[in-house]
């Protein structure tokens, strides 16, 4: 159960038409204050996103730190390492415990914020202009699920069909000292999609995908939980569900749109404003002001936490290069070294000069792209002829030849898994790929997985939240 307490709503302030998301926190202001007019209701949204930009939330631990580190993704030696014991899955380690807790005590209190702003708006109604009410209302709803659907993949069972019944996590919806019990699995997926499917009835009154225009608060889509991150994010969780027909229909009508291209080479090598996380790509990401100070910490040789000790034989076998991978793009651009040292640390997040000009790709945090509209698809789909095209032309733009059409099912999957390696490193997406396939290897870990890697534990403390199976 979680005893959710009153928690001060953090308000932020947006500083001009080009930077919806860089923001500064406001001093805490009362409810009436707050909710008096529209600019209240969206510097309280932007608030949640900006708490959602925490470290110990998409900016780090959720993404390119402890979420990848229990997918193997670094090999990391030292017994002195912050990460040592996650990468041992040593979740009650007195390093590791604050980290785990991190997650569900950021996550519950940015859903605590959303719960409030939705419990003033509809009384308010009349405060927005044109179509403001519907985005600010449409956005929150789907940000409750996006962060409701990763605490379910952290800490609930494994989707496996006696795991949908097992109890998960408490799906809150209210803002008040209440205590809300936990609920199955299978519930809480469909709580998700009851969200997303209201949220996505508010948001398709503006499909467009906006890189800076006059309003600053339909500026830059990308930055806001949209109508087609939403709709993503409905494809990854019927996946999860095992709903492979509706998780096919939502994933392709993403790609169907078409309003998401594929980076190019150009882009990503310019010698002006590299473009790293392949942003044209992002359906949903975050702003984090302070990416560059958390991208040292991690993957820097002088750092003490530092993730990162691969080799170039890591790399190779991570893109394959013994069968002609040397021309990914991910292989190429995204790797560099550092001073005389042999070990490879990852360029997407590395925001160097040519980077900080071109606010579209700035500081910027993928949480839902593209190529996952693709990979779900192919994984979806019951046409083997459909599974290869899906995944070929996601190959042809990384630079890679296509795949024969005369591959069976079997190898399909086994190169949907090599995508999803090769495509979220840093983005904390295939650790919960092993676990929605219930795999009973990850690589790098000599271990049988079961529960006990799969299953995070919830927060022992009943301070901020009190939780029970």
């Amino acid at each position: 159960m979680v005893r959710i307490l009153y928690i001060l709503l953090l308000s932020c302030l947006c500083l001009g038409c080009n930077k919806w998301l860089e923001v500064q926190p406001k001093t805490h202001a009362p409810e009436d204050v707050l909710f008096k007019d529209e600019q209240g209701f969206k510097d309280a949204l932007t608030g949640v996103y900006v708490s959602m930009s925490s470290p110990s939330l998409y900016a780090k631990e959720m993404t390119m730190g402890l979420m990848d580190v229990l997918a193997q993704n670094y090999n990391i030696t030292t017994t002195t390492n912050t990460y040592y014991q996650a990468s041992k899955y040593n979740y009650l380690d007195i390093g590791i415990r604050p980290k785990v807790d991190g997650l569900w005590k950021t996550s519950y209190n940015a859903i605590a914020n959303i719960n409030n702003l939705l419990a003033n708006i509809d009384a308010k109604k009349s405060v927005f202009k044109k179509n403001n009410y519907e985005q600010v209302k449409g956005e929150a709803l789907a940000l409750r699920a996006l962060l409701h659907f990763d605490l379910l993949r952290t800490f609930g069972p494994i989707p496996t069909a006696s795991g949908m019944m097992e109890r998960a996590i408490p799906y809150v919806t209210s803002f008040k000292m209440d205590v809300v019990p936990s609920i199955t699995l299978a519930e809480g997926l469909d709580f998700c999609l009851k969200d997303l499917e209201d949220a996505i009835d508010l948001l398709a009154q503006n499909k467009a995908v906006n890189n800076g225009i006059e309003d600053p608060f339909l500026s830059y889509t990308r930055n806001h939980m949209n109508y087609w991150a939403s709709t993503g994010l409905m494809a990854r969780i019927y996946l999860y569900k095992g709903d492979k027909e509706l998780a096919y229909k939502k994933a392709k009508e993403v790609v169907d749109s078409k309003l998401f291209n594929f980076v190019t080479a150009n882009a990503i090598n310019s010698s002006t404003r590299s473009d790293f996380v392949f942003s044209s790509e992002i359906l949903f990401g975050l702003y984090v002001s302070n990416l560059k100070d958390i991208n040292t910490s991690l993957f820097s040789s002088s750092a003490s936490t530092s993730l990162l000790s691969n080799t170039e034989t890591f790399r190779n076998q991570l893109y394959e290069i013994a069968v002609g991978g040397s021309t990914d793009f991910r292989y190429l651009y995204l790797w560099g070294t550092e001073g005389s040292s042999a070990t490879k640390y990852p360029l997407k997040y590395w925001q160097s000069s040519n980077v900080g000009n071109n606010i579209t790709n700035m500081n910027r945090v993928p949480c839902i792209r593209l190529t996952e509209m693709y990979y779900i698809a192919a994984e979806a789909t019951s046409s083997l002829g459909e599974k290869i095209d899906l995944i070929n032309t996601v190959r042809t733009n990384r630079g890679l030849k296509t795949l024969a059409k005369s591959l069976d099912g079997h190898i399909m999957t086994e190169e949907i898994f090599k995508e999803y390696k090769k495509e979220f490193y840093q983005e904390g997406q295939l650790f919960f790929y092993f676990k929605r396939k219930n795999a009973d290897k990850i690589e790098g870990f000599p271990t049988i997985m079961d529960a006990s890697v799969y299953v995070l534990p919830k927060p022992d403390d009943e301070i901020e939240f009190s939780s029970t199976k």
